[in-house]
């Protein structure tokens, strides 16, 4: 058996190669900018062959930018305001650190103090732009790992607290920061707003309960539905229903026939096979209750 291709997203390529959304965007759709093809597409979300797209990162790779000495050899305790870091960083508008923070979470770094507004130290910065990929990952300087995400007991006490690092870990996400990522982009619909109450500032954390998350993975697909839970899919929904084929119920189903199963019950996430990424599926229990439904209905007359 051929091992399964590692894909990504916008989203995940964003997140690794320190790039953008449009920019994503603009050498997708450029077919002379020797961006990979797109290998399938999800809705309007678009997946590509993770070890293509880092042979183009790769072959795209510069050296890190350097800054003045007179930087360098400035006080690097110094509390620089948004406009002056803007500024040091060769930038026209503070708006493009307003994009970081806001678009790409972890990737700037939180400010020194943020009391009246958001200062940072000049060594701070500094940090940041020495270990700041160029345009690509660099190949000369292995990348900093991302810290390993939790073990999480699905068999632990439903109502306590989790933080995003385990709800990356149940939901598939490689790193907490791809999550976030996922997260501050509505990319998540199978999660609801965090359990304990949240306030934005320096240190917060999205909490949610153990309950909330597994109901999500099963949801998501990342984990097996419960033991309780008898769901199944389109082959056998068709079996139950009297469909010819899988084929012929998808098709009733695309085509409105069947508005009482529009809504799965759950999602089944498949990496690496030829079919779609995700599989939808209804409790055996309501295909049932809708067969005998059906059954009872009179003939439409001629």
């Amino acid at each position: 058996m051929s091992e399964a291709v590692r894909l990504v997203d916008t989203a995940q390529i964003v997140d690794e190669f320190a790039t953008s959304k449009p920019r994503v965007s603009a050498w997708s759709n450029d077919p002379d900018s020797g961006f990979p093809p797109v290998h399938h597409t999800e809705g309007r979300k678009k997946f590509w062959e993770h070890d293509k797209v880092a042979a183009f990162f790769a072959h795209r790779a510069k050296p890190a930018r350097t800054l003045p000495a007179s930087v360098l050899e400035a006080d690097q305790d110094e509390l620089l305001t948004k406009r002056e870091v803007t500024q040091l960083l060769g930038y026209k508008s503070t708006t493009v650190i307003d994009g970081y923070r806001r678009d790409r979470p972890g990737y700037f770094p939180e400010p020194d103090e943020d009391i009246d507004k958001p200062l940072w130290r000049r060594g701070t910065v500094v940090d940041w732009v020495k270990a700041r990929p160029g345009k690509g990952r660099r190949t000369d300087t292995p990348a900093r790992p991302a810290a390993p995400l939790p073990e999480v007991d699905v068999d632990g006490d439903p109502d306590e607290l989790l933080g995003t690092a385990h709800a990356a870990a149940l939901l598939g996400y490689s790193s907490r920061a791809s999550f976030s990522s996922a997260l501050h982009q509505g990319l998540v619909p199978q999660l609801p707003e965090p359990d304990a109450p949240f306030t934005p500032g320096r240190g917060a954390k999205k909490l949610w309960r153990r309950s909330t998350l597994i109901a999500a993975a099963r949801e998501r697909g990342t984990l097996p539905p419960s033991p309780d839970q008898d769901l199944v899919g389109a082959a056998e929904a068709a079996r139950i229903l009297g469909y010819a084929s899988s084929t012929s119920f998808t098709s009733a189903l695309y085509h409105g026939h069947l508005p009482e199963l529009a809504e799965p019950d759950a999602h089944e996430t498949r990496q690496g096979s030829d079919g779609p990424p995700q599989q939808r599926r209804w409790h055996r229990s309501r295909l049932e209750e809708l067969a005998r439904q059906r059954a009872k209905a009179p003939e439409p007359e001629g």
